[in-house]
This record gives C-alpha cells, structure tokens and sequence, in this order.
C-alpha cells in the first residue's frame, strides 16, 4: 500500500468516526429532551451534554487540518466520555480505538513535546470535567400537583432531600417519582437532581475552550520522520 494510500484510508476512518461520534451526541440531546422537564436549565444542560459529547469527534475533525497529534486526544476525551456515560461505553470505546489506529498507522510521525503531551492529555480531561460540571452538584426539584390541577413547588428540604455537593452530602432521603394522596394533593413528584444555569453555563464554556484549543493547535510543519509501511511499486525497481 502506498503512502497516499494509506493517508487516504486514515482520513476515511477519522470521517467515519467523527460524524458517527456528532450523531451519537445528537441522539443523547434527543433523548435528553424527551425525558427532562422543559425548565430553562434543563434545556441548557442538555445542550451542553452534547456539545461535550461532540467535542471528541470535533477534534478529530480539526485533526485533519495538518493536527494529526489531536488524533490522541479525541481518543482519549472518547474514552471518558464512554466510562461517565457507561450504557454507551462499547460506542465510545469504537470511536477512541478508531482514531489511536488511524493515528498508529499513520505513515509520517511527528515528535510532541513534553508540554505539548501534557496538553493533549488537558484537552481529554476538559472533556470529563465539562460533563461532571453538569452532576456535580445535587439541585433537588420538587412539585405538587393540587386536586384542582394547579401546581406548585415545593421545598426539597421538606422531603428530605439535600443540596450540596454530590462528593460532600448523601441524598438517600427522600424519593425520586411520585407519591400521591396526602395533604390534598393528587401528587407530588421529587427529582433527586436537576441541572441549573450556572452548570450548564460552565459546562459549555469548558467544552468550548476544549475545541478552541484545538484549533489554537499549532500545525503539523515540521519535517516528519518517515516510517517504512509502504510497499514498492511494481515497476520502480531500488
């Protein structure tokens, strides 16, 4: 296989897995909708959650404008975002395995700085860190519906439910669903957490300085070292 071959095939390969990672967050905001309230948090925070879900396939894609070093980094944030969102780890592991092979077999290789490794490894952990923003902190939400079907809120305290952070405090009181028939009420429905504002800001500003990042990258222009996995023409003889 030639080297314009194989550069071909690779660049195919992190296509591939870029637009299948995009949809892979389109279908986390989708579904995210569909089963959240439509509070302005909620809707935020859903958007943020995919946006850190797009940010490893975004980054493949800028690796393809003379940034192959990128390539790891992608990997890497797939690699997270796979174990924070385990019911679709097998998908995120496909993705990640995909661009470290594609970035393995590339023809040229170029030599990273022990800074600029340091700072692939940033860019993987941004991504994490932009989706636990979003968790990390219990905002309990709670309402109840009246016979007359007006519906207030309530506070979470008065079900036993805590705010504070989720490595701080336990949030084991209280419930998350419905019960009904007591105080008048038809029912009243608890949710253990809820995304806010502030969460869903920071997380989209993580994700956001992650890609920018990115593309602050410096090319690839140095000369390359050249690794033998090219085959000889038939009719060029050494």
């Amino acid at each position: 296989m030639t080297v314009y071959q194989i550069i071909k095939r690779n660049r195919r390969l992190i296509w591939i897995a870029a637009v299948l990672g995009c949809l892979l967050a389109i279908v986390l905001l989708v579904i995210r909708l569909v089963n959240v309230e439509p509070r302005a948090g909620e809707v935020l925070g859903s958007v943020a959650l995919a946006v850190a879900a797009a940010t490893a396939p975004t980054l493949a894609l800028i690796s393809l404008d003379r940034r192959p070093a990128l390539l790891p980094a992608a990997a890497l944030a797939s690699v997270f975002m796979g174990i924070i969102e385990l019911t679709l780890l097998p998908v995120w592991i496909l993705l990640a395995l995909t661009w470290a092979w594609a970035h393995s077999r590339r023809p040229m290789k170029t030599e990273v700085s022990r800074p600029m490794w340091w700072a692939r490894v940033a860019l993987g952990l941004g991504v994490a860190v932009s989706v636990l923003v979003l968790f990390s902190h219990l905002d309990p939400y709670c309402t109840q519906t009246m016979g007359d079907g007006t519906i207030q809120v309530l506070d979470p305290a008065d079900q036993g439910m805590r705010t504070g952070w989720r490595f701080g405090t336990t949030n084991s009181q209280g419930f998350a669903g419905e019960q009904t028939g007591f105080d008048g009420a038809v029912s009243t429905v608890c949710s253990s957490d809820r995304i806010v504002w502030g969460e869903a800001v920071a997380s989209l500003l993580i994700s956001l300085v992650v890609i920018g990042a990115g593309l602050r990258w410096p090319l690839n222009n140095a000369p390359a070292r050249v690794v033998s996995r090219t085959s000889v023409p038939p009719n060029v003889t050494s």
